[in-house]
């Protein structure tokens, strides 16, 4: 049995050429330490460097400082990324999980104030989820969240939280 692979649209194999070239410049005084971290590395240098060039909230709208270009390409920049063990972890969550999230469920005044940030790589993202007792459990979480005037009131601790102490926002997970 054989699988053909279709034709990529255009403009995708000069992605990955632009993409290439840049890296091997950035990456060339990577250690293996530092490439063997990739999406653990925390580089607020790189990160900012690479939303400069529109590799971070590549498929959000301008309004909200993405740039609208497809889903192929994105998966392109990832790829590229992560091939070479870039230090992306400064952007990760944000360009991943955060910012989708914001664009899908926040408020305008959230999409317009945060996620331009992302895009630039200027702010960092945090998950908090693993609690004690409870580890990544999510149906085990303790932490509440209350409705308070003004916004809400969390009680309960979150640990193990990947870059945390470096971060300026956190999605936290709560009940």
């Amino acid at each position: 049995m054989r699988f053909e692979l279709p034709s990529l649209p255009g403009g995708s194999a000069g992605l990955r050429a632009e993409l290439r070239a840049f890296l091997a410049e950035a990456g060339r005084d990577w250690t293996p330490a530092v490439r063997a971290r990739s999406w653990m590395g925390f580089d607020r240098d790189f990160s900012r460097e690479l939303g400069a060039r529109g590799w971070i909230g590549m498929v959000w709208p301008k309004a909200y400082g993405g740039h609208e270009r497809s889903g192929l390409e994105r998966v392109v920049v990832l790829e590229e990324l992560l091939a070479v063990g870039a230090p992306v972890g400064a952007h990760w969550i944000g360009d991943r999980q955060s910012g989708p999230l914001i664009l899908r469920r926040g408020t305008e005044e959230q999409r317009r104030k945060i996620l331009p940030g992302i895009a630039s790589g200027k702010l960092a993202f945090c998950i908090g989820l693993s609690e004690p007792e409870a580890g990544s459990d999510l149906a085990a979480l303790r932490t509440r969240a209350e409705r308070v005037p003004g916004g809400w009131k969390l009680n309960g601790r979150k640990i193990w939280t990947t870059n945390a102490h470096l971060s300026d926002w956190m999605i936290a997970l709560v009940r």
